[in-house]
């Protein structure tokens, strides 16, 4: 299936982490689920959709490999149906039970499914690019980049989360290289978009200030022991440190050195939704689309991208949240539909910190049915 420019303009619609479950055919997380996914795609019409990772509970297929299928089916129903282009890339649950290769190809067999193992010599299970060619269809224009992240790493004492091995970055040089071969001897403009994101994400952040401590965000990993606010420039919601690998492989240097790399997109932090630049590249983090992950649900959201093929050197973008559709969530309370993220977390925080205290048990499990009963 060759992508390209559509009267001048080729619209990227980007879903994360939805992590649906087996119980989606009668589940009101689901179909608010679907709410979310079928206005998007009536508003914006895009060219092509790219779902960020952890996108189906695998348990499903250890059960019932069929029964799975059908599940993805079900998720990308709304995409299918209107015969836009898509792409899955690899989250770290994708990899938890060993069956990537199998998921990958239930993905690649779908209609209107691009996913596939381009470098299968390489780390990881979906490594490939894509072309997005001229109006005419006769020129590669633009290259998108989806890479396996992996899962977690193998030496948790060096890092919980895995990193983009060498060879996948030697790999992407390579490519990079023949690009630029299509493209007069310059590099060619590209997107990347993969699951867990690099830790130059911590570059849009600063240290929080003592009186900004409520508001902050805790940092992940080697971050942990700070808290953190969104620097002036970077746009959006921190609602936790970015759980990116301690471990740099030099992904993003990579991406410097090589040239071309407008931005790259991330999932896996599902709270999270800010962006911004760092050293002239656009680094973009996606909360959940769906209503299964830790969130509040009702701030689910998804991401335009938007390419001009007369302005290759730019795009726009834009971010909007399930409320914002004017939408109306079923799998939530009266109160949860109104809380932000933070305030979500902050009181189940509360409840399950008060079981945990002894001598205060009783008042948790308190705490604990008080929430879940005003949350619904």
């Amino acid at each position: 299936m060759k992508l390209k420019f559509n009267n001048g303009k080729f619209k990227i619609l980007l879903f994360g982490d939805i992590h649906e479950n087996e119980d989606y055919k009668t589940s009101p997380n689901f179909k608010d689920m679907r709410k979310l996914m079928n206005a998007a795609l009536d508003e914006y019409n895009p060219d092509l959709c790219v779902l960020l990772g952890d996108n189906c509970n695998t348990d499903l297929y250890k059960k019932d490999p069929e029964e799975f299928r059908k599940m993805v089916i079900a998720v990308c129903e709304p995409i299918i149906n209107r015969n836009i282009p898509y792409a899955l890339i690899l989250g770290n649950h994708e990899h938890d039970l060993g069956h990537e290769d199998e998921i990958v190809e239930i993905y690649s067999k779908m209609h209107g499914c691009i996913s596939r193992n381009d470098a299968p010599e390489i780390t990881g299970n979906a490594n490939w690019k894509e072309f997005i060619y001229s109006s005419d269809g006769e020129t590669p224009k633009f290259c998108l980049w989806f890479i396996d992240s992996n899962n977690v790493c193998c030496d948790r004492k060096l890092s919980h989360y895995d990193y983009v091995h060498h060879d996948q970055i030697r790999w992407f040089e390579r490519e990079s290289e023949k690009n630029k071969e299509l493209n007069g001897g310059e590099p060619m403009p590209s997107f990347v978009f993969q699951h867990t994101p690099v830790p130059e994400e911590y570059k849009l952040l600063r240290k929080a200030r003592l009186w900004e401590i409520p508001w902050s965000a805790k940092g992940y990993g080697v971050h942990s022991k700070n808290r953190y606010m969104l620097k002036k420039g970077a746009t959006g919601y921190l609602g936790e440190g970015p759980c990116s690998p301690d471990v740099n492989s030099g992904q993003f240097a990579s991406w410097k050195k090589v040239g071309g790399v407008l931005g790259a997109f991330f999932g896996h932090d599902h709270l999270n939704d800010m962006s911004g630049f760092v050293d002239g590249i656009f680094l973009a983090q996606h909360k959940t689309a769906g209503f299964r992950a830790y969130t509040d649900g009702c701030r689910s959201c998804v991401r335009l991208v938007t390419l001009d093929e007369n302005d290759l050197s730019t795009f726009t973008q834009e971010l909007r949240h399930f409320k914002e559709f004017g939408l109306k969530c079923e799998c939530l309370g009266p109160v949860f539909r109104t809380l932000t993220d933070r305030q979500s977390i902050n009181l189940h925080i509360l409840g399950y910190s008060a079981l945990a205290v002894g001598g205060v048990a009783a008042a948790g499990i308190a705490v604990k049915k008080l929430i879940d009963k005003i949350g619904g």
